[in-house]
């Protein structure tokens, strides 16, 4: 069984690979503040596409197994 990585992505460059969400969420926190698990949650699942007023305006959360 293949672990499930996550992929950070803004405006389309790949920013950093990850296991899991909560590092992914961690390590933007520490770049860009606030507490950011839960929206890259809802974008990672296709629920919220960022305004260009957001803090996540552009990122984008991939994964290399296909759900």
């Amino acid at each position: 069984m293949q672990d499930k990585k996550y992929s950070l992505y803004k405006n389309g460059i790949h920013l950093h690979d990850f296991d899991n969400m909560s590092q992914c969420a961690k390590w933007l926190e520490n770049i860009i503040g606030g507490s950011l698990y839960q929206g890259l949650s809802k974008i990672k699942n296709g629920e919220w596409v960022p305004k260009e007023d957001s803090q996540l305006f552009g990122y984008e959360v991939k994964t290399n197994i296909q759900q």
